[in-house]
């Protein structure tokens, strides 16, 4: 453990840990290390690490406090584990291939809503688009008294479909993501973590509806509020991707965005993982359009 170096990223998340080796399975004083640090700041870098599928699945299984060697057939080598999900502008079939996406949780709106996502970049040709991030457990943190008490107490309403038109600026370059079956869930916009127990402003532009119980102009006055305060510059961390590099975050703590990513541009093809892994909360792949289609 002692191999290992850890650098703050931003206050009030995020890490890069440096001297990792890539290795199933990772000595029990390391495992404890990593465990703590996702725990506390919700989103690890590694960069120039040579990481394989089944290495990426290990360590996101292990972040969650899983045992993914305890039954391997169940969780390291079923088939979903062993496909290969891309996120990519030049890769056939791969997932939300281009344009724009809005801050969100993936699939927020589910009561057993992916703990964990990764990302390892395969191939990254320069100038590439960043992913950003902001933590909606730092945002709770040091939301402001009085905006703080207007929220306590209120629920909103997450789904597939949310009012994109409206939050994507004018830009028809803005991803909408549609499903087979639509889903909602209401919860407290002060969200309880339920492995950390600590409470996050649980709100994003891509999946949350409205806030219950208000008029649609009020609710969405009120969640443009509280995306100001959610995605100020200085409460961003921006990844600017390069080949090697793993990215793990708490999907429930932190959210993600993207510029726009054209066909056109520079490749960018990264490897998604999910914990647990996809299928295992009856999870379906959405078909992604743009607001401008």
């Amino acid at each position: 453990m002692g191999s290992l170096q850890v650098t703050e990223i931003h206050p009030g998340f995020g890490v890069q840990v440096s001297g990792l080796e890539p290795r199933v399975p990772l000595a029990d004083d390391v495992i404890a290390l990593l465990r703590r640090l996702f725990d506390e700041k919700g989103l690890l870098v590694f960069r120039d690490i040579d990481a394989d599928l089944r290495f990426q699945t290990y360590l996101s299984l292990l972040l969650i406090g899983e045992d993914p060697l305890a039954n391997p057939a169940e969780s390291l080598d079923t088939p979903a584990a062993r496909r290969e999900l891309l996120v990519s502008n030049r890769e056939e079939g791969s997932s939300a291939p281009v344009g724009r996406l809005l801050y969100h949780s993936d699939y927020m709106w589910r009561d057993d809503v992916f703990r964990l996502l990764s990302l390892y970049g395969l191939k990254v040709e320069q100038p590439t688009s960043p992913t950003m991030f902001a933590s909606a457990a730092h945002a709770w943190e040091t939301l402001p008294a009085d905006l703080r008490a207007r929220v306590e107490g209120l629920y909103a309403i997450h789904g597939q479909d949310a009012s994109y038109e409206a939050r994507s600026g004018g830009d028809g370059d803005v991803l909408v993501s549609k499903f087979d079956e639509l889903e909602t869930i209401r919860l407290p916009i002060g969200h309880r973590h339920p492995r950390t127990g600590e409470t996050v402003l649980y709100v994003t532009p891509q999946f949350t509806q409205r806030i219950d119980g208000l008029s649609d102009a009020d609710s969405e006055a009120l969640l443009g509020e509280l995306f100001d305060h959610l995605y100020r510059p200085e409460a961003e961390v921006q990844h600017q991707w390069r080949e090697g590099d793993l990215v793990l975050w708490d999907n429930i703590a932190l959210q993600h965005a993207r510029p726009n990513i054209t066909y056109e541009g520079p490749a960018r093809t990264l490897r998604k993982t999910f914990a647990p892994p996809p299928g295992a909360n009856g999870s379906k792949r959405p078909q992604f359009t743009t607001v401008g289609a």
